[in-house]
């Protein structure tokens, strides 16, 4: 079994070093956070004589630091596991000093808008390896055989980079973070707690189940505004195609009247469109627009008590995977956080970790937050008192998905009724342009 060396903080902050054993690097990196330790690095141990000389000395995923302010100096060993955008403000973690780095036109701009992977495809992995991992099957295998069966070319190439990481003894998250338009800090993030507290496969199926809700939610946007972009789109047909007809049989006659053919609207609609696109598909990639984002969501009535839901739930389901797992509370806290989803509440969950060090219970520090609502702090409360928080948070997580997805469905069905109307008054607005010009013009001749 290869030997290690480490270096790490303990839970006083002191600097500790020295050696452990291990089957693989993940194997000694979950054995030292069982220990307590906040390990910073871990590589093969370097001895005369040893075969295994000349590792590499690997970071390992370990919890990120917390919130550095923008053009703030990060050490060198914070940097191993965080990213920054350009305002400085943190994304998903990310190992940059053993990892090649992509450009940020590859993972911010070129990614998100034309080389995206398909939900479906990013379900179908997670759901395979859960079940497979689950089945006893190695990693390596697993990878290898996933690989194989995906049919996106981009999926494909990253299963494959992938097991070359697990391979040479680097966790699954190692690979998915160094794709951040493809992997959302949730996935990476619900995936390296699967890692740490020896709980992967439970992991995934957590991804996946969270994926499939996502793509439940878009195909009922999709059905539900189906009809009202058709009708949108018929209109432009029939008034461009009537006023063609009309030019041909008599030319200098008034035609059909429409917003949307006519070229000055589209001169200050279309630049609103390329923005929204550009906006949802790169700007919410970088780390303070999505921090803005997510602030002004918390702000609208209704849509901001949902999007609060899902992430209440995501952090519950997290949290107590993580404390069954035995994983120490405080890394607990900066992992759920990191996998609620949502940048505003996330800022505002970090202090935690400062304050349960400190010697706070879990219920006070919850609270003195102000991320969490009341349900989470009688939850957390009630299960700290039974000595179930795990199953607390566990029961919390399902009541909040329940609530978010009926909350999601309504909000969809409001959407349809809201722009079915629209295209009501649209269509109104020509018929009665059309007769008001053509009794117009019969007066007019009369």
């Amino acid at each position: 079994m290869p030997t290690y060396e480490y270096q790490a903080v303990d839970a006083n902050g002191q600097a500790v070093s020295g050696r452990v054993f291990g089957a693989t690097l993940d194997a000694a990196a979950t054995d030292l956070s069982r220990r307590g330790l906040m390990v910073r690095q871990l590589g093969v141990a370097i001895a005369a004589g040893d075969p295994l000389a000349g590792g590499v000395v690997l970071p390992v995923p370990t919890p990120p630091v917390e919130n550095v302010p923008t053009g703030a100096e990060v050490p060198a060993e914070a940097r191993v596991n965080m990213v920054y955008g350009d305002d400085g403000a943190r994304a998903a973690p990310i190992d940059d000093r053993n990892m090649d780095q992509r450009s940020y036109v590859e993972t911010r701009v070129w990614g998100p808008l034309v080389d995206r992977v398909p939900l479906q495809a990013l379900a179908f992995f997670f759901r395979q390896g859960s079940t497979m991992l689950e089945a006893g099957v190695p990693m390596v295998q697993t990878m290898s055989t996933l690989a194989k069966q995906c049919r996106d070319g981009k999926l494909q190439r990253i299963i494959t980079e992938m097991g070359t990481h697990v391979e040479s003894g680097r966790p699954m998250s190692f690979g998915m973070q160094r794709y951040p338009e493809v992997f959302s800090p949730i996935m990476v993030s619900l995936t390296r707690a699967g890692e740490t507290g020896g709980f992967l496969d439970e992991a995934l199926a957590q991804v996946a189940d969270y994926l499939d809700r996502e793509i439940a939610l878009r195909n009922l946007y999709k059905r539900i505004t189906f009809y009202p972009k058709l009708q949108i789109g018929a209109s432009i047909i029939v008034v461009m195609g009537a006023n063609l007809i009309i030019a041909s049989v008599a030319p200098g006659a008034q035609g059909l009247s429409s917003p949307l053919t006519t070229p000055a609207t589209w001169i200050f609609l279309a630049p609103v469109i390329i923005f929204l696109f550009l906006f949802f598909r790169i700007g919410l990639a970088n780390g303070g627009v999505k921090y803005f984002w997510d602030w002004l969501l918390a702000r609208i009535p209704g849509m901001g008590k949902i999007m609060r839901e899902f992430s209440m739930a995501k952090f519950g389901r997290a949290f107590g995977a993580l404390y069954k797992g035995g994983i120490p509370l405080t890394q607990c806290v900066q992992m759920a956080a990191d996998a609620c989803g949502n940048e505003y509440l996330r800022s505002r969950m970090y202090p935690a970790v400062k304050i349960l060090e400190s010697g706070a219970g879990i219920t006070e520090t919850f609270q003195s937050t102000g991320a969490f609502s009341p349900l989470v702090i009688d939850m957390v409360q009630t299960g700290e008192m039974t000595g179930s928080l795990d199953k607390m948070l566990g029961k919390m997580a399902e009541f909040y998905e329940d609530e978010a997805a009926t909350k999601s469905t309504q909000l969809a069905q409001i959407t349809g009724v809201v722009l079915g109307l629209l295209v009501a008054i649209y269509i109104g607005f020509i018929v009665i342009s059309f007769y008001t010009g053509y009794f117009g013009g019969v007066m007019k001749n009369a």
